[in-house]
């Protein structure tokens, strides 16, 4: 299957990536995290840079309104 990733959101951190990450895998959804920026080799680590998430393309509108949905109850 060659479906095309898209990403559906950026998180501040590690720590909230995996959060979402998380929430998307529980409801079924596949996710790859990713860190964005200079990577660890500038900072020594990756946890306080942004990460992206993305998803298959297919998945990415249910994605979109379950990471909505975590926003709203922060």
């Amino acid at each position: 299957m060659d479906e095309p990733l898209v990403s559906v959101a950026t998180a501040p951190n590690e720590i909230v990536a995996r959060l979402w990450a998380d929430a998307l895998r529980e409801a079924g959804i596949r996710v790859l995290v990713r860190t964005i920026g200079p990577g660890i080799g500038a900072w020594g680590s990756a946890a306080m840079l942004e990460h992206d998430l993305s998803v298959l393309a297919s998945d990415a509108e249910r994605a979109g309104d379950l990471l909505a949905e975590l926003d709203e109850e922060e």
